[in-house]
C-alpha cells in the first residue's frame, strides 16, 4: 500500500492541525499496529480524558500513514562510561535501517532519545508538505522497543514502548511550551537566567512568583528546598494535594537545584499526575480561543446517572457533560467533531433532552436543517462515562412525517404513557397548511404514529401562531398538550388535549377567557408546573402589556380542567411591582416538591433584578437581589436554566414552559444554571438567591485562586 493520509478528526478550518507520522512501520501488520496505537493511545486516551479532552475540539488531526522498508526503526546504543554527564567520552555501537523518515532510536536521556539519520528533517518536511500541509503540530510514533519521548519545535516524537502519558507530557511541552519539571541525577544546580518558562523560576520571593496567584496565603514561599525538593519547610498540611496544591519547590527544568517549580508532583515532573493548576491554565489559555468554547447553549438533564445534575454544553464543534459534585460542577468528558455512529457536530444542530429508552438517564434528540443538503435527525445515547454514539440517524425524513423541512421543531414527552419519552414534530412554517405528528420512541429510535394534517381533532385548525406546550395535567405519567393561540383567529384559544387510544383529542377548549383570568389577551404567557405538589401540573399566566398593570395568575389542574386560584395584580408581595418585561423559570427552588418561579428583569428598571417567587400552593411570595448574586453581575445577555436534582426535565418551547417534577424520594433542590458567552454560575433558592459557585471561560475547581 502507498502512502497515504487519514482524516480521524476535522473540527474545520478555524482548528490547529495535529499531523501523526509513524517512522519503521512496514508493509502489512504493522500498519495495523500504528493505526491501532494511534486509534487506543493518542486518540482514546490522550484525547480521551483531562485537560486534552477538554481541548479536544481545537485539533484537525491527520493520520500519516507511511511505509518503511524495514520493520523496527534503527537503533543506536550508548556506553556512558559511568559518567553520564560527559557525553565527551561516550561511545556506540549501532544498527540502521531503511526506514521512511530514517530516525535513530537510542533509549537514552542523556542523549535525548533520538537522533537524527540521514535527512530526516528533510523527510519529516516532505511527508508534512505533501500529506498535511501547514501543521502547527507534529507527533511522530517510532517503532522503536526502547523508551523515549521528546519534544523539538514543534515535532514531538515517542516510541511504542512509551505509553499515553508520556505523550501528555510531550504535549505540555509542545502545545504550551511547558518546562520539565523533573531533576536528573547529576544534572546539579541551575545558574543561568530565568528560562521564560511559565512553570519554572528563579525567584524566591512571593511577591514575584510567576504563579503567586494560586499560592495561599498560609503556604510557605519558598515550601521546599533542597535536591528536587518536597514540602520541607514546616509541616505540611493535612489534606495537602501533591498535584493540586501550589507553593514554591526547588528542582525543576531537569535541574537539582537553582531553580523553583510550582508543585510537588505535575504531569510535567513525573507524567502521571494531571497537569499541576500553573501549566493547566497555561495550556487553557493558549488554546481555549482556538476550540470556539462558550457557555451561550446548554441541555440540562442526567444522562449519566440516575441521580444528581448534569448538563450539555453545547459548541460549534463539541458536546461536552458536566456533573454536579456537591456546590460545584466537573468536566466528564468532551465529545469533538463527531459523535460515533455517526453525527458530524455543527452549529446549526439543535438539542432535545429526555429519557427516551426509559432507563432513568437522558438521551440527547439532535436535529439539523441548515448545515447540510437535507435535514437531519438523530438519537444520540450519552454512555455513563459521559462519551456518545448515535443509537439511530434519519436523513431527510421518518417514515409517515412526509420529509424533513427547516423550521421543523420537537417537543418531548411521554405521550403513550411507556415510561419512554416520545416526541412531537411541528411544522407550522415550511407547507401549504400546518403539520403536526407523534414519534413514538422504542428506545433505540422512533416511529410516527399519528399525523395531523392541519387540524388536531377538537381544535378548529392548526395555525402558524399556535403555541404548543407538554404538560402531565392528569398526573397519570402519561404527557398531555396544551395549545395557544392569540393571533390568528378573532379570538383567543387555549386547548388540553389528551392522547387517547393513539390519538390526541381536545378535552377542554377555553376561548377568550379562562374563569378567574378577566379575559385572554394577545401577549398572555403561560408557564407549565406543579405548583401545588399534587404530581399535577398547574398553569400560570402572566400578562405584563396589555392591560394597565401586569397580572400574575395561579390556575390548579383538577386532572381534565384548571381551578382559578389566586391573580396578583401589579405585584407579588416582595418582588417589588411586576413590569412589562418580566421573564419567568419554573422550578422546584426550595426543594419541598412545589414549583416555584424563578423571575428576573434586565429592562424595566435602572438595575437588573432576579429572584424568587415561592409557591405554598395556593399563593405566592417573593424576594429578589439587585444586579450582584454573589460575584455574578446579572446583565442583559445573561441566560438561565433549571437544572434538575434528580428529577426529569421537560424544555422550553417558544414562550412557553413545561417542567415535570419526577419522583419526590431522593429528590432536591433545583439548580438555577446563569450563563452568557464567557461566563458561567449556579444559583440555589432554597433561601434567598445565593450563587453556589462561579467559572470564567472554562470550569475548573482550582484548590486556591482562579484563572481570572
Amino acid at each position: 500500500m502507498a502512502d497515504s493520509v487519514t482524516v480521524l478528526q476535522d473540527v474545520g478550518s478555524s482548528g490547529k492541525t495535529l499531523a501523526i507520522l509513524g517512522d519503521g512501520f512496514a508493509a502489512g501488520s504493522d500498519q495495523t499496529t500504528y493505526n491501532n496505537y494511534v486509534r487506543d493511545v493518542v486518540l482514546k486516551q490522550v484525547f480521551g480524558s483531562g485537560y486534552y479532552n477538554e481541548d479536544a475540539a481545537a485539533w484537525n488531526i491527520r493520520r500519516v500513514n507511511l511505509e518503511s522498508v524495514h520493520s523496527g526503526a534503527s537503533t543506536r546504543t550508548w556506553n556512558l562510561q559511568g559518567t553520564p554527564s560527559n557525553l565527551a567520552d561516550d561511545t556506540f555501537t549501532e544498527n540502521i535501517f531503511n526506514t521512511s523518515l530514517g530516525i535513530i532510536s537510542n533509549g537514552e536521556w542523556w542523549h535525548n532519545w533520538f537522533e537524527n539519520g540521514t535527512n530526516t528533517a528533510s523527510r519529516i518536511d516532505a511527508a508534512l508538505a505533501k500529506w498535511a500541509p501547514g501543521a502547527d503540530f507534529t507527533l511522530i510514533i517510532v517503532n522503536s522497543t526502547l523508551p523515549g519521548g521528546l519534544r523539538t519545535g514543534s515535532v514531538l516524537k515517542v516510541t511504542t514502548q512509551e505509553n499515553w502519558a508520556t505523550i501528555a507530557h510531550e504535549m505540555g511541552h509542545g502545545f504550551g511550551n511547558l518546562a520539565d519539571e523533573y531533576s536528573a541525577s547529576g544534572k546539579g544546580a541551575f545558574t543561568l537566567s530565568d528560562p521564560g518558562r511559565v512553570n519554572v523560576t528563579t525567584s524566591t520571593k512571593r511577591s514575584s512568583v510567576k504563579w503567586k496567584q494560586f499560592i495561599a496565603g498560609a503556604t510557605p514561599v519558598p515550601t521546599g528546598l533542597g535536591t528536587a525538593a518536597g514540602w520541607t519547610v514546616g509541616t505540611k498540611p493535612a489534606g495537602w494535594d501533591d498535584a493540586a496544591d501550589a507553593g514554591l519547590f526547588e528542582g525543576g527544568h531537569t535541574y537539582e537545584t537553582g531553580i523553583f517549580r510550582p508543585v510537588i508532583n505535575c504531569r510535567m515532573n513525573s507524567n502521571t499526575p494531571d497537569f499541576c493548576p500553573i501549566c493547566y491554565t497555561e495550556l487553557k489559555d493558549t488554546h481555549h480561543h482556538t476550540a470556539a468554547h462558550s457557555f451561550t447553549r446548554t441541555v440540562p438533564g442526567r444522562f449519566t446517572s440516575k441521580l444528581g445534575s448534569e448538563f450539555i454544553g453545547v459548541e460549534n464543534r463539541a458536546l461536552t457533560v458536566y456533573r454536579a459534585t456537591d456546590t460545584r460542577w466537573e468536566h466528564k468528558h468532551t465529545t469533538a467533531a463527531i459523535v460515533p455512529g455517526s453525527w458530524e457536530i455543527r452549529p446549526g444542530d439543535q438539542y432535545w433532552a429526555g429519557d427516551f429508552d426509559g432507563d432513568g438517564r437522558d438521551e440527547l434528540v439532535v436535529f439539523n436543517s441548515t448545515d447540510w443538503v437535507f435535514p437531519y435527525l438523530a438519537l444520540i445515547k450519552v454512555n455513563t462515562d459521559g462519551t456518545t454514539r448515535v443509537l439511530a440517524r434519519y436523513d431527510g425524513d421518518i417514515p409517515g412525517w412526509g420529509g424533513f423541512a427547516r423550521h421543523d421543531t420537537f417537543l418531548v414527552g411521554d405521550f403513550d404513557g411507556d415510561g419512554r419519552d416520545d416526541l412531537l414534530v411541528v411544522n407550522l412554517d415550511d407547507w401549504s397548511m400546518p403539520y403536526v405528528a407523534t414519534l413514538i420512541s422504542s428506545g433505540s429510535g422512533f416511529t410516527q404514529t399519528r399525523r395531523y394534517d392541519g387540524d388536531i381533532p377538537g381544535w378548529g385548525g392548526l395555525a402558524r401562531h399556535d403555541e404548543i406546550m407538554v404538560a402531565d395535567v392528569g398526573g397519570t405519567g402519561q404527557d398531555d398538550l396544551l395549545i395557544w393561540n392569540s393571533q390568528d383567529w378573532s379570538s383567543e384559544y387555549l386547548g388540553l388535549f389528551r392522547n387517547q387510544r393513539g390519538s390526541f383529542r381536545c378535552i377542554r377548549l377555553w376561548e377568550d377567557d379562562i374563569a378567574g383570568w378577566g379575559g385572554f389577551a394577545r401577549n398572555d404567557r403561560f408557564f407549565v408546573g406543579d405548583f401545588k405538589g399534587d404530581g399535577k401540573e398547574d398553569l400560570y399566566i402572566f400578562n405584563g402589556s396589555d392591560w394597565a398593570n401586569p397580572y400574575l395568575a395561579m390556575f390548579r389542574s383538577t386532572g381534565s380542567d384548571f381551578s382559578f386560584v389566586r391573580i396578583f395584580d401589579g405585584d407579588v408581595p416582595g418582588w417589588g411591582g411586576m413590569r412589562s418585561h418580566d421573564r419567568f423559570l419554573p422550578a422546584d427552588l426550595t426543594g419541598d416538591g412545589k414549583v416555584d418561579l424563578f423571575a428576573w428583569n434586565s429592562a424595566d428598571w435602572s438595575h437588573n433584578y432576579a429572584g424568587r417567587m415561592i409557591s405554598t400552593g395556593s399563593d405566592l411570595h417573593a424576594d429578589f437581589r439587585e444586579d450582584w448574586i454573589g460575584e455574578w453581575h446579572l446583565g442583559d445577555g445573561d441566560r438561565f436554566d433549571r437544572v434538575p436534582s434528580r428529577e426529569r426535565l421537560r424544555p422550553r418551547t417558544a414562550v412557553s414552559e413545561a417542567i415535570i417534577i419526577g419522583p419526590v424520594t431522593v429528590k432536591g433542590p433545583d439548580r438555577i444554571l446563569a450563563h452568557n458567552a464567557a461566563w458561567l454560575g449556579t444559583f440555589t433558592g432554597t433561601t434567598p438567591l445565593v450563587m453556589t459557585n462561579i467559572y470564567n471561560r472554562w470550569i475548573h475547581n482550582y484548590r486556591f485562586g482562579r484563572n481570572w
